[in-house]
């Protein structure tokens, strides 16, 4: 595989995120006019937590996998 292993989590979640808000008819830029700071904020985290989990997830050992 020559994709950067960090590039393939960041495919999906984006994938994932753009499938559900379709589903939901969720117009993006609506609602990021009516997210409030402490929303934004929160979300910021949540992502940057899921990064770290996914990194080390894929960073393990094949062994530990399972």
């Amino acid at each position: 595989m020559s994709e950067n292993p960090k590039a393939i989590p960041n495919k999906v979640v984006d994938l994932l995120v753009s499938e559900v808000l379709r589903k939901n008819n969720v117009n993006i830029d609506s609602a990021k006019s009516n997210l409030t700071d402490e929303q934004k904020k929160a979300i910021k985290d949540l992502v940057e937590e899921l990064k770290t989990q996914v990194d080390s997830f894929v960073n393990q050992s094949p062994d530990k996998k399972e």
